[in-house]
């Protein structure tokens, strides 16, 4: 296998809390270091995150610590950070995640060994979990996840994945990079967009090396905010299921008004479908453990996507790593 040379980049605000277990998985990955160029952007930060990234640099001379003190016109937050990023790295290929992530030793490898010519893929991440409504999050991903591997395999464009996604140096330059993508809330789906409206290849990978680690927002509302003011505002295909899936719980009490019978078939028969794709999921990505969880997931699904919804549709505004957008 060749080994191009891969620049990952990373905007940090606030992270203390998170960026030593994901400096330390950089430091653990099986590839080539003189092939490596890891790139930290302070976004801001109050906090030590600074501090616990340059103890890092002084031993790892793939990371280096970027201040980020410039504002480009148009772009704000996450979008600047990576816009001033991309300018300093040197790969062929750009790895984006972010800093509350842990990724696996070989997911450099996983990523390289799959692309033929693609100018973008998305890989996978799995939510930790220690109890079930952790555990329901973690089986969403993976499901929505699957989806964009099937609606992938025919070409069909989903979302971009910030947290686990490589882009070639070629298909970024080639759109502008986020200067010219211009800001969107959910900046990873805009320069995955991009690069495929440009006519580049794209592929979801679905293989356990190319699965990264999350921990489940503190914040759970809102991200859920965040992503469906971007889904909508960028006409990211699956933000129509998701909003479907938000009023299915008032339409089931409004039928049981009517049938409980009816009611209880509609979720037996989605508590079943649920175990069928999760038993095929789980098995390759060795988590059968989260098949106990699939009745709580069930639940969760027309609970939390409803509750979800009514969160968007509240007139509060949207507050993301303490900025308000």
């Amino acid at each position: 296998m060749k080994f191009p040379n891969v620049s990952i980049l990373v905007a940090a605000r606030n992270e203390e809390e998170n960026i030593a277990d994901l400096l330390f998985t950089f430091t653990q990955l099986s590839y080539p270091k003189d092939k490596l160029q890891i790139l930290i952007g302070d976004d801001d930060s109050t906090d030590k995150t600074a501090e616990i990234t340059k103890r890092f640099t002084a031993e790892n001379m793939c990371i280096q610590y970027i201040k980020i003190e410039k504002q480009i016109d148009g772009l704000k937050g996450k979008a600047n950070v990576l816009a001033q990023l991309a300018h300093l790295a040197t790969g062929e290929l750009f790895f984006f995640t972010d800093a509350d992530i842990e990724v696996p030793k070989n997911w450099i490898e996983a990523f390289v060994e799959e692309r033929k010519n693609e100018g973008v893929i998305v890989g996978l991440t799995l939510v930790k979990n220690k109890n079930w409504f952790e555990a329901s999050q973690a089986i969403e991903w993976l499901f929505t996840l699957k989806l964009m591997k099937t609606l992938a395999d025919f070409k069909i464009q989903s979302t971009g994945m910030g947290n686990n996604m490589m882009v070639s140096a070629e298909a970024y330059w080639a759109v502008g990079g986020y200067e010219k993508v211009g800001f969107s809330i959910v900046e990873d789906y805009a320069i995955y967009k991009a690069i495929i409206d440009k006519g580049f290849a794209f592929k979801q990978l679905f293989k356990p090396d190319a699965m990264t680690f999350t921990k489940p927002p503190k914040k759970y509302f809102e991200q859920r905010k965040r992503w469906v003011v971007g889904g909508i505002s960028t006409g990211s295909i699956l933000i129509f299921p998701a909003l479907i899936q938000g009023f299915l719980l008032p339409t089931l009490l409004i039928l049981s008004l009517f049938s409980w019978k009816i009611v209880s078939v509609i979720f037996l028969f989605n508590l079943l479908i649920n175990f069928l794709i999760g038993n095929l999921i789980f098995k390759i990505l060795n988590q059968n453990q989260l098949l106990k969880y699939i009745p709580a997931y069930t639940m969760y699904m027309y609970v939390f996507w409803f509750l979800q919804l009514v969160v968007y549709i509240l007139p509060t505004k949207l507050v993301w790593k303490g900025r308000e957008y």
